[in-house]
């Protein structure tokens, strides 16, 4: 039998056989194609709704919903999804997407044995430490962070993430102006990132050196009117 997504239909010419979609991949593929037609998103989760109850052992399609949740904010729903795209193809991003929806959740324990599991999957993938090392800095475990954040900048050291990551351990380790330096890094390289600016506003108050605070809350509120950028202001996004 040829490959799950698609019927096999033989032309009577001399290119030979031609793959179409079934129904389910066509709905699919409708979801992806919704991203350039305007579709909304509640949309394309119901061309995904049907593509899964048409063939649901297919990840892909599971993966997709999950991933179209969390812009949704529906972080129950996509978690559930992911628990089922890893019951049927544990991929090592498929878990980092997992630990994903449980940070956004507070579920920040039970987001660190993904972060494991997608790492020995897969250990060159900056990705995974940049968010291991931001969750457990929330659990105030700064020094595994820090180390997390070293391994991110050798792998990563272009990413202005990596460098928010590390300033952020160093500040939970109180090591202050190193973590200001790294803030600033991680600013100068992606100003579009706001999260960066809270952070250090809050340790510039936390040093007394408040006008400089004012100044970096006042850019962040300057910045965020009319912003249609997810990730540039939560760090947890993918």
């Amino acid at each position: 039998m040829r490959g799950a997504g698609f019927v096999i239909v033989c032309l009577l010419r001399l290119s030979g056989c031609v793959l179409l979609p079934d129904a389910a991949e066509q709905a699919y593929r409708n979801a992806l194609r919704g991203e350039e037609a305007g579709m909304t998103r509640p949309a394309q989760v119901q061309e995904l709704d049907r593509a899964i109850a048409l063939q649901p052992g297919r990840v892909r399609y599971w993966e997709l919903r999950a991933i179209y949740r969390i812009d949704m904010a529906k972080y129950g729903a996509a978690e559930q999804d992911l628990d089922r795209a890893i019951a049927l193809q544990p991929r090592p991003y498929l878990h980092y997407l997992r630990r994903l929806v449980r940070c956004q959740r507070e579920r920040f324990a039970a987001a660190l044995p993904e972060f494991d599991t997608a790492i020995s999957g897969q250990p060159g993938n900056a990705q995974f430490y940049r968010g291991r090392s931001l969750a457990r800095s929330k659990l105030k475990q700064y020094s595994a962070a820090l180390q997390d954040a070293l391994q991110l900048i050798q792998l990563a050291p272009q990413q202005a993430e990596s460098y928010y990551a590390r300033a952020v351990a160093l500040a939970g380790l109180d090591r202050k102006l190193e973590a200001l330096a790294d803030f600033a890094e991680a600013i100068r390289r992606r100003p579009e990132l706001l999260y960066p600016l809270l952070e250090r506003a809050a340790l510039l108050e936390a040093m007394g050196h408040l006008p400089a605070a004012a100044a970096d809350r006042e850019e962040f509120r300057a910045k965020q009117q009319g912003l249609r950028c997810a990730p540039c202001l939560d760090p947890f996004r993918y």
